[in-house]
C-alpha cells in the first residue's frame, strides 16, 4: 500500500459512520446468549480455584453499633453494612429489604482490578443459589434473596476468596 492509497482521518471517519448506520446491532437476546455460552465454557476448573483459596474476615458490621453510635437518632431500618477484608482486597456489602418483600444484595469489590463472579448459596444445605458478574467498577447486585444464613464467594481468575456465612433478613441482636 503506497501513502497515496491511505485514506484521510476525514474519509475514514465518515466510512465508520456510514457502516454504523448501516450494520444493525445483534438483538439483545443474542448477545446474553453468547456471553453466557462465553462465561460456562470459561469457569475456572475445580483444580484451578483449590490452587489459590483465600478466606476473608470481618472488617466492619453495622449492626455491632448500636443507632445512636451510628449516628441515628431514633431506631434503624433493617438494613445492613458489611465490609470483609482478604489480603489486599475489601468486600463492601449492602443487604436492604427489597420492595414487594425479600432482600436486595449490593457489593462492590475494592482492590486490584479483576475481573470475576460472586456466588451465593444457602448455608444451611438448601438448592437456592444466586450469581452475579462484577461490572467494571466492581460492583454487583443480586435481588430476591430469602431470609437466612448465606455464604458468598468472590471468583476471580487468579483466585477464590470465601466470605463468613452472612445472615440475611435475621433480627439485630
Amino acid at each position: 500500500m503506497t501513502p497515496d492509497d491511505l485514506l484521510t482521518d476525514d474519509a475514514l471517519s465518515a466510512l465508520a459512520h456510514r457502516a454504523n448506520q448501516a450494520l444493525p446491532d445483534a438483538p439483545p437476546a443474542m448477545v446474553h446468549a453468547a456471553l453466557a455460552l462465553w462465561q460456562q465454557a470459561h469457569q475456572p476448573s475445580v483444580l484451578q480455584q483449590a490452587l489459590r483459596r483465600v478466606v476473608a474476615v470481618l472488617s466492619f458490621d453495622s449492626w455491632g453499633l448500636s443507632a445512636q453510635a451510628a449516628g441515628m437518632r431514633g431506631a434503624s431500618d433493617d438494613s445492613r453494612h458489611l465490609l470483609f477484608s482478604a489480603e489486599g482486597r475489601d468486600v463492601d456489602l449492602r443487604i436492604v429489604p427489597a420492595q414487594g418483600g425479600g432482600w436486595r444484595l449490593a457489593g462492590q469489590v475494592l482492590g486490584p482490578d479483576e475481573s470475576g463472579r460472586i456466588a451465593l448459596a444457602s448455608a444451611d444445605g438448601g438448592a437456592a443459589r444466586h450469581s452475579a458478574t462484577l461490572d467494571d467498577l466492581g460492583e454487583f447486585h443480586v435481588e430476591g434473596l430469602t431470609p437466612g444464613r448465606w455464604t458468598l464467594t468472590l471468583e476471580t481468575a487468579h483466585e477464590v476468596v470465601e466470605l463468613p456465612p452472612i445472615d440475611v433478613g435475621a433480627l439485630r441482636t
